[in-house]
C-alpha cells in the first residue's frame, strides 16, 4: 500500500512538469496563500501603545493599522489583480508610519506575485525578523478646560494645545490659525464614530507655519457650546495641525485617504500620538 502511495506522488508530481500544474495537487494552494501574506509587530521607544500605526507597502498601495499589540498583516493582491501577467517582481518597501515619529521601513522581495521569505527584512515565516521601533520627534498635548459641563453650561470652552520637539526642531502647520490662535479643532465621540468640527474663523484660507524646538509652545483656541452643540458624551478634542518634518514616499498619504490632510472626519485617518484633549458633557 505504502508502495502505492509513492506511486501516485511520483505520476502527479510528473504530470504536473510536463503539463504545468498552477496550483497544489495535493489539495488547495495553501502555499501560494500564505506566501501572500507578510506580518510583524511595530513598537514605539516611548513604551507607549503602538495601536493604529499606519503600514504601507509601498508599489502596492497596500496598507493596514497595527492592532493592540502593534501587530499587522498586509495581503498581496491575487497575481491576476497585479496589472502584470504571472504577478509583479521586485524589491519593495514597507513603511510604519505614525506622523509625528520617525519613519522607518523594511525591505520585502517579491517574485511573481509573492513574497519571499527569508529574503529582506523577512524570516522564513513571513514575519519582519525583528520589530520596527518608531522614535516620536514631537510631544502633542491638549488641554481642555473645564473639562466636563452640562449640555446647558454658556460659559466659554478653553483649548490649549502644547507643541514640543524633543530632536532639534519640527515644523508644523496650523491651518486656517487667525492671530496665532489654534484655527480649528475636531472632536471625536469616544465609542462612537460622531465627530464635529469647529473653525474659529470659518472660511480662513490661511497656513501658519510654526518652527517647534525643545522649548514647548502653545496654541489656544476658545468655544462654547452654542457654537458647537455636542450631545452629552465623552470626546476626543483633537487639533487641526499638519507635521513637516520628514520626506515620506509617494503615495503614502493619498493611501490613507484622497484629503487626509482637509479639515473633516478624514483627518483622523491620518496616524497621530497625542496626549489628553479629553472632554466630556453630561446631560
Amino acid at each position: 500500500m505504502k508502495a502505492k502511495h509513492s506511486l501516485l506522488a511520483f505520476l502527479l508530481a510528473a504530470f504536473c512538469i510536463f503539463y504545468g500544474c498552477t496550483s497544489n495537487p495535493f489539495g488547495d494552494d495553501k502555499i501560494s496563500e500564505e506566501k501572500r501574506n507578510v506580518s510583524g509587530t511595530i513598537k514605539l521607544a516611548d513604551q507607549t501603545s503602538a495601536k493604529d500605526v499606519y503600514v504601507w507597502l509601498a508599489g502596492f498601495n497596500l496598507g493596514a493599522y497595527t492592532d493592540e499589540q502593534g501587530q499587522f498583516q498586509l495581503t498581496l493582491p491575487p497575481k491576476g489583480g497585479q496589472g502584470t501577467p504571472g504577478g509583479v517582481s521586485g524589491v519593495f518597501n514597507l513603511y510604519p508610519y505614525l506622523a509625528n515619529y520617525h519613519l522607518d521601513s523594511a525591505v520585502t522581495v517579491i517574485q511573481n506575485g509573492l513574497f519571499v521569505y527569508s529574503r529582506g527584512d523577512i524570516n522564513k515565516d513571513g514575519k519582519l525578523a525583528a520589530s520596527k521601533v518608531l522614535r516620536r520627534f514631537l510631544r502633542i498635548s491638549t488641554v481642555v478646560s473645564p473639562t466636563v459641563v452640562s449640555k446647558n453650561f454658556s460659559g466659554n470652552i478653553g483649548v490649549t494645545v502644547t507643541l514640543e520637539a524633543l530632536d532639534d526642531s519640527a515644523t508644523v502647520i496650523f491651518p486656517r490659525s487667525v492671530g496665532g490662535l489654534l484655527g480649528a479643532v475636531l472632536f471625536k465621540r469616544i465609542g462612537a464614530e460622531e465627530v464635529f468640527v469647529f473653525e474659529f474663523s470659518p472660511g480662513a484660507n490661511t497656513r501658519d507655519i510654526t518652527i517647534v524646538g525643545r522649548a514647548p509652545k502653545s496654541r489656544v483656541m476658545l468655544f462654547n457650546l452654542l457654537q458647537v452643540p455636542l450631545p452629552p458624551g465623552q470626546y476626543e478634542v483633537i487639533p487641526y495641525l499638519l507635521v513637516r518634518h520628514q520626506a515620506l514616499p509617494k503615495g503614502l498619504m493619498e493611501s490613507l485617504a484622497a484629503n487626509v490632510e482637509t479639515l473633516g472626519p478624514d483627518y483622523l485617518k491620518l496616524p497621530f500620538r497625542r496626549e489628553g484633549g479629553l472632554f466630556e458633557v453630561t446631560p
